[in-house]
C-alpha cells in the first residue's frame, strides 16, 4: 500500500486516512491508498514512521474488504 499526503475528498475506494499521523512519525496528514507494489530493499532510503495500533487495525479491515 502507498502512503501519501496527496488526499482528496471524498476518499477513494479502500483509502484510509491515517488518524495518528504525527504519532506514526509522518511529516504531514497522510492517507494509505490501495496501490500494491514491490520495491527492492536497496532502494528504500529510510523508514518514515510506524502506524499506531488503531491505524494498523483499519488497514487490516481494508485488506479484508479487498481480498474478500
Amino acid at each position: 500500500m502507498a502512503v501519501t499526503n496527496q488526499m482528496r475528498q471524498p476518499s477513494g475506494f479502500a483509502e484510509i486516512i491515517i488518524q495518528d499521523w504525527q504519532g506514526a512519525g509522518l511529516l504531514k496528514p497522510s492517507a494509505i491508498k490501495p496501490v500494491v507494489f514491490t520495491a527492492e530493499k536497496r532502494i528504500v532510503l529510510k523508514q518514515l514512521g510506524r502506524l499506531k495500533e488503531a491505524d494498523r487495525q483499519a488497514l487490516g479491515e481494508v485488506f479484508g474488504k479487498i481480498i474478500g
